[in-house]
């Protein structure tokens, strides 16, 4: 694995369409690198409190005419995204892939929507100058021998990647280009007893060029320093190795340094005898060599290399489902920190859009980490938008294109399966539903992958019912491996305040469940997350989520505190902010959860899950239920 480099995008907590009423469908809610830009000033207006979104940044990576725009925003907010005075896009998250010109300055505009995608007058905006980008200087130049069989060899690093094609690097001697390579090393003959100042440039096909690298001097006849000898290399962790030798002795002057090699390719360059390599892959050998330089810069001869391999990782022995937040590293870290009681992860990849298409990409970093614990990865199919879903499951053409396609995604990916989230599907659609699902299992199953469906709670079968209805459970677990029962949206965020699962209603959903035939396919799912109702909440006062770890320091900070309503087995807290609103808080913690996961134990349910990883009541993981090797 190469030295990984987590995505940052702002850690929020999308709420899921399970807090939308019972009753109800809202069809477009979502579960939920460098040019220059002027900082983002939103404008603000009093209708805007709690919907303004706030400090925008854009990133994009070299060589690449798109880039990362991003914003922060209070609570759930759907957003349009307009580039130049044009939409480019709507989403509820907090980021978006947008294409630009380099070269060119734009402005981005970040706009509220309100109910029935009506703009608000809450925007943030920002400047961008995309700047064309050059290649990067190169580095670590050295010299490896001294001349005395009348030839020189250069060698370097690569710089950073800039945004055109690399030509090639120009080698200057004594200022002057003495010729230029595609190569990271240069041979060249050399007079006895003369000095040399070398350096090197990058260049681009566009003809952009690089700062030039360190400048290194050479004295023909000088000799490079004795090979280090003692290399050894060790083992440290499953992302670790290290590597250590004996002192080098330079021919004249100083030893300046020592570069590490990993594969034949220079990773550092240190001043002491010892390095841990770290953020490798796990259960990989790779070759270890070193070099010693002197003042000068001369390298000597690599030492022989040494191989070593890092630790196979301890496999997950967990039982749990949990869904990853994939636009935030913080559900990535939590996931790290306790995989081992997790077997199923459901990261959150692709959507639909609104013309049926599947959108979204792996995370290889997440799928792969996890994958080499044994945890199985079923990428969530995220589709909240009901006319989508309708003529996905109905349209001929439509049909047979998703089902190829998510086979194709499962198969090609390397992925365990896949885990389907159509929730906002309509009651007429439940036939259809459930035969979609029978030719995807069957299409996956020939693979050797999983599907696990996503499916709003019900205590008793209602066909009609706006919300379940499409859901048609001994169907649909004759087919499926997993169906993830969604335990909460007793109480949602535009609803008067309350528990999002009391526990008598929990009970009842899980007893439902248990009279199933094949009700060990299914897996109950408990939320991790609060929801803060200001005003008494409804339509015209929606409530904001909070994860637990920032009630944790919220509430305290605003003179509130938590205590257990014992009728619903949630916590509930009341405060009043500085404008006077009062707030209704509900919200669970580690008790609470184990209690919902005793519920499902106890009726013989397959297993438990998690919306989602984060920042939740971390005392949650000593749940002996729960814990590595577990039964259940």
């Amino acid at each position: 694995m190469s030295r990984r480099r987590l995505r940052r995008f702002a850690g929020f907590l999308l709420v899921p369409l399970s807090l939308a009423p019972l009753a109800l469908i809202a069809p477009r809610v979502a579960h939920a690198a460098p040019a220059t830009a002027a900082l983002a000033r939103p404008a603000m207006t009093p209708a805007c409190a709690g919907r303004q979104p706030t400090r925008l940044t854009f990133a994009r990576d070299p060589g690449r005419a798109v880039g990362t725009l991003r914003w922060r925003a209070p609570g759930p907010l759907r957003v349009r995204v307009l580039r130049d005075g044009r939409v480019v896009g709507e989403t509820a998250r907090r980021a978006l892939r947008v294409r630009v010109r380099i070269g060119r300055t734009h402005r981005f505009a970040v706009v509220a929507l309100g109910a029935g995608g009506r703009p608000l007058p809450c925007r943030a905006t920002l400047r961008v100058s995309v700047r064309y980008r050059p290649p990067g200087a190169p580095r670590a130049l050295a010299v490896v021998g001294g001349g005395g069989d009348g030839f020189l060899q250069l060698t370097w690093r690569a710089g950073a990647r800039g945004d055109g094609r690399l030509a090639g690097y120009r080698v200057l001697r004594d200022g002057a280009v003495l010729g230029q390579t595609r190569r990271t090393s240069w041979r060249l003959p050399a007079a006895p007893n003369r000095s040399y100042r070398f350096a090197v440039i990058a260049v681009d096909t566009r003809g952009r060029r690089s700062a030039r690298s360190n400048a290194v001097t050479v004295r023909t006849g000088h000799q490079p320093p004795a090979t280090p000898a003692g290399l050894e290399a060790l083992t440290v962790s499953d992302a670790e190795i290290g590597a250590r030798w004996q002192p080098s002795r330079a021919a004249a002057g100083r030893i300046a340094g020592y570069r590490v090699l990993r594969d034949g390719a220079v990773v550092a360059q240190v001043t002491g005898t010892s390095l841990v390599l770290d953020h490798l892959a796990a259960g990989t050998a790779y070759r270890i060599s070193v070099q010693a330089v002197d003042g000068l810069g001369y390298a000597s001869r690599p030492a022989p290399a040494v191989s070593a391999r890092t630790q196979d990782p301890v496999p997950s022995t967990g039982n749990a489902h949990a869904y990853l937040l994939a636009s935030t590293d913080q559900s990535f870290a939590d996931f790290r920190a306790h995989y081992r009681s997790v077997g199923y992860l459901y990261p959150t990849y692709f959507d639909c859009t609104a013309g049926a298409d599947l959108t979204g990409r792996d995370d290889p970093l997440v799928t792969r980490w996890a994958q080499a614990r044994r945890v199985r990865v079923l990428p969530r199919i995220n589709c909240q938008r009901t006319t989508v879903i309708h003529r996905i499951l109905s349209d001929p053409d439509t049909r047979a294109r998703w089902i190829d396609q998510l086979t194709a995604l499962a198969t090609g990916a390397g992925y365990d399966g896949v885990s389907l989230d159509f929730e906002a599907g309509a009651p007429g659609d439940r036939d259809a539903l459930s035969s979609f699902v029978e030719d995807l299992a069957a299409r996956l199953h020939a693979s050797g992958e999983l599907l696990s469906i996503a499916v709003s709670p019900k205590v008793k079968d209602i066909p009609a019912h706006p919300r379940s209805g499409i859901f048609d459970y001994p169907r649909l677990s004759q087919a499926a491996d997993f169906l993830f029962v969604l335990g909460w949206g007793l109480h949602w965020t535009t609803s008067a305040p309350g528990s999002p699962d009391d526990l008598s209603w929990a009970s009842s959903v899980v007893a439902y469940v248990a009279s199933l035939p094949l009700h060990r396919k299914f897996v109950y799912g408990t939320n991790l997350y609060g929801l803060d109702w200001p005003a008494g909440g409804g339509p015209a006062a929606p409530a904001t989520p909070y994860e637990f770890a920032d009630l944790a320091a919220r509430l305290p900070a605003l003179g509130a505190t938590g205590a257990l309503d014992l009728a619903s087995d949630t916590f509930h807290a009341t405060y009043t902010d500085g404008s006077g609103v009062a707030h209704d808080v509900w919200y669970p913690n580690a008790s609470t959860v184990a209690d919902r996961i005793r519920l499902a134990q106890a009726a013989g349910l397959g297993a438990v899950g998690f919306w989602r990883l984060g920042r939740e009541d971390q005392r949650l993981w000593s749940d002996p239920l729960i814990a590595p090797g577990a039964s259940w």
